[in-house]
């Protein structure tokens, strides 16, 4: 985060902690010379332990007495979420505790600051945080998503001083693509990891490989690419080295989400959307949802649905005990037959 001025408010919020995090310490710098200063002048309150409004107002409106300033950081505040109808019926009565913190906060004095921090996505419509926009800095920090991760990426390498190489970048995005949720930090730690192995500054697919083999989407992400290529030996020879490792689940859940892409992109192909344009609607990468819709195009609407009615009994079967091999077998060799 860049800041032209200090300002004595802060919102930080949203369910992507690592920027939540990574811009709490960014303002704390600014506001503290040395870890001395930060211990003396830094005032924590957490409302997941129960501090109410009166506290934070407290905290907001005394002035510093060990340093020059007080920084009063409210974690997990609870003030910003939607009310439900039910709270909304509850609290019909004026809040007279939130007027007065919002007219604190509006009105800081010139040696305190206050930051909130919340994995809750703020309402925009709530009065605290209409005051919290007109006199200090909001950060929404929502979660990255596959075909939102490219800025973020780039200003990591940069960090650590390497690049991808064109193979590399392609393959990190496909892995990603793959991803339930993205973990920032563990991909971080991961960079960071790969980065002291690489010698010069050039990172490789090969590189990359080695680094997330330990996830089990990425450890299977061999078999669904093989599928996708129709190659049946290979598939075999996977599916059985996956089913040794007993990563049945994964296997399933991975097949379920690419047959879903792959019926997507066929559906929005006969629309008239393709190559890159299927990014939005399929909610990927413009390369790999390029790639995908190629793929689409190697296999029948038919086979497809039929495919993803026999994962969804292998799925069954294996949640109650009555899964064998041979379903995830039939179920591969029926998408890789050649009239599919």
């Amino acid at each position: 985060m860049n800041y032209k001025d200090l300002k004595h408010v802060y919102l930080l919020n949203g369910a992507e902690t690592y920027y939540i995090d990574r811009g709490l310490e960014d303002i704390l710098k600014k506001l503290f010379k040395t870890p001395e200063d930060r211990n003396e002048g830094l005032i924590k309150l957490d409302c997941d332990k129960k501090v109410d409004i009166n506290e934070i107002i407290s905290a907001i409106d005394t002035a510093p007495f060990f340093s020059d300033k007080n920084v009063i950081l409210v974690k997990n505040a609870n003030l910003f979420k939607s009310k439900t109808s039910d709270e909304e019926k509850s609290t019909g009565k004026k809040d007279t505790s939130m007027e007065r913190l919002i007219n604190s906060i509006s009105n800081m004095i010139e040696t305190n600051y206050v930051i909130f921090t919340t994995k809750d996505t703020a309402d925009k419509r709530k009065k605290i945080y209409k005051a919290i926009s007109k006199v200090g800095i909001i950060l929404d920090a929502e979660p990255l998503r596959a075909w939102t991760i490219d800025n973020w990426l780039n200003f990591t390498l940069k960090m650590l001083h390497k690049k991808f190489d064109s193979s590399a970048r392609q393959y990190f995005m496909e892995v990603i693509s793959m991803l339930p949720e993205i973990s920032l930090y563990y991909l971080e730690n991961e960079l960071k990891k790969v980065s002291l192995y690489v010698e010069g500054e050039t990172i490789t697919k090969k590189d990359l490989q080695l680094m997330m083999a330990e996830l089990p989407e990425v450890s299977s992400f061999a078999l669904i690419d093989a599928v996708t290529e129709k190659n049946l030996q290979k598939s075999m020879y996977l599916l059985q080295s996956q089913m040794n490792e007993k990563k049945e689940p994964v296997i399933i859940a991975l097949l379920v989400r690419n047959i879903r892409l792959l019926m997507r992109a066929k559906f929005y192909m006969r629309q008239g959307i393709r190559g890159k344009a299927l990014a939005a609607p399929l909610s990927l990468n413009p390369y790999i949802a390029q790639k995908t819709g190629e793929a689409s195009n190697k296999f029948s609407a038919e086979v497809l649905e039929e495919a993803f009615l026999m994962l969804a009994e292998a799925d069954y079967n294996f949640k109650f005990g009555k899964f064998g091999s041979e379903m995830l077998e039939r179920i591969i060799i029926k998408l890789i037959s050649k009239n599919s």
